[in-house]
């Protein structure tokens, strides 16, 4: 079902609802205030019948008033109501009006019961509806008294008639309304689903969404365009991630198909046998090494590894021993209050191992590489050449080896590597001189 159906089936139904709850509100309301006229009617009936027949002490004896007490109060409500007076043993006594009420169960218990509770019942009597009040007489017997409500029944069909039309414009009104909104709002919402169907047809990810409208569909446009950056942007770094490497993977294997060309000569000397196979096998290493970094950066490592609470000082700790072990070199550790930071282990050893290794392949032999571990920062120093301004800001991009250095073995993957973990754990990587000459870089974690 399309979205513009549903909101539109939800707001019909919701203003269906809404009017129905109301109209029934204001019939009761209605219908409860007219009956409360009626019944005020009758009470004030009852209350001048009562007044007529209460004893008079001045009156003569023979006055045929007294004798038929009930006459003049009866004579104003000839014309408007029915009248039935029922005696004690359940008699009408009295009878003004064209119909007989009728005398239930209820009304014969109140004739013998003088202190009874009045009784209302609305019922119909010839099909004519009737109100009907009920009240006991203090001698005994009752007093009934009716009203044709037949006037207040077509009110209430009139108010019924009228909600019924008033509701079903409502409904009508706001359907319309709600297929214009549901129609504006899913248009832009239209043009992204086409405009997504267009890359998918095309791969073009240069497209970019110009819409207008609410700031919720705003914001989706301008999170559709963002997406279409990274992925441009992602595709990008693929293709040249793919060149830089067939780049990089072009000249060891020239290399080793020029060595293996020259040990099918018949007149090399061992020695010189040996030179070319040890050359071979560094070509193989630097292959080996290569494809292992290009691995690591082809891979997102937040999915293969799950983030674990690390001591940043124990673990550089064991970097550094390794380092040592490995080299041969003089490699100073010195550790202040290391935090314990919510890293991938593997991510962290891989970027430090290469940044203890890019010092120690430009830091003299006879010169220290000095490790930092301080809070949550980790310091590498080196005291060798150092890095040009000019090659700062590229240090840490694939495949970048700066001019001084493209004599020396390596693929210009490490920093990229240690750049990767970096971005990978919302950390900042930066590179400055060390005092007295050299290269420092550091990572910062955020606390």
């Amino acid at each position: 079902m399309k979205l513009r159906t549903r909101f539109l089936i939800a707001t019909s139904v919701i203003v269906f609802l809404t009017v129905s709850i109301l109209s029934v509100a204001i019939y009761a309301t209605v219908s409860k205030h007219l009956l409360s006229e009626v019944d005020n009617t009758l009470d004030a009936r009852v209350v001048a019948i009562a007044e007529s027949i209460r004893p008079r002490n001045n009156a003569a004896p023979g006055n045929r008033r007294q004798r038929n007490p009930l006459e003049e109060a009866l004579l104003p409500i000839r014309f408007d109501t029915v009248t039935q007076v029922i005696d004690p043993r359940g008699n009408v006594v009295i009878a003004l009006g064209q119909v007989d009420l009728p005398i239930s169960n209820d009304v014969f218990e109140m004739v013998a019961n003088p202190l009874a509770q009045r009784m209302r019942i609305t019922t119909k009597i010839d099909g004519v509806p009737y109100r009907i009040l009920s009240v006991p007489i203090l001698r005994g017997g009752a007093l009934q008294l009716g009203k044709d409500i037949s006037d207040i029944e077509s009110a209430k069909e009139g108010i019924l008639l009228w909600l019924f039309v008033l509701g079903l414009l409502a409904i009508g009104a706001s359907g319309g309304a709600g297929w214009f909104i549901a129609r504006r709002t899913a248009r832009p919402i239209q043009k992204l689903a086409a405009a997504a169907e267009h890359i998918a047809a095309t791969r073009e990810l240069t497209t970019t969404l110009d819409i207008s409208g609410d700031a919720e569909i705003e914001q989706l446009a301008t999170s559709f365009n963002t997406m279409l950056v990274a992925l441009r942007l992602s595709r990008e770094q693929q293709q040249q991630l793919v060149q830089d490497a067939s780049h990089e993977l072009r000249t060891p294997l020239t290399s080793l198909r020029a060595n293996s060309e020259l040990l099918e000569r018949e007149n090399l000397d061992t020695e010189t046998k040996n030179l070319i196979l040890r050359d071979i096998r560094a070509e193989v290493d630097e292959l080996a090494a290569l494809t292992g970094e290009l691995s690591s950066l082809a891979s997102d490592q937040r999915l293969i590894e799950q983030l674990q609470i690390v001591n940043l000082g124990e673990a550089v700790e064991e970097v550094v021993e390794r380092a040592r072990r490995r080299s041969g070199r003089i490699i100073n550790l010195e550790r202040k209050s290391p935090a314990s930071i919510s890293l991938r282990p593997s991510q962290l050893d891989r970027a430090i191992s290469n940044l203890i290794d890019n010092a120690l392949k430009f830091c003299p032999t006879s010169q220290p590489v000095d490790v930092f571990v301080s809070n949550s920062r980790i310091e590498v120093c080196d005291h060798g050449p150092g890095i040009s301004d000019a090659d700062k800001p590229h240090i840490f991009d694939r495949f970048y080896r700066a001019v001084a250095t493209r004599a020396l073995p390596g693929s210009g993957l490490g920093l990229a590597i240690v750049k990767q973990f970096a971005d990978d754990h919302d950390a900042v990587v930066n590179a400055v001189d060390t005092p007295g000459g050299g290269a420092t870089i550091s990572i910062e974690f955020s606390e």
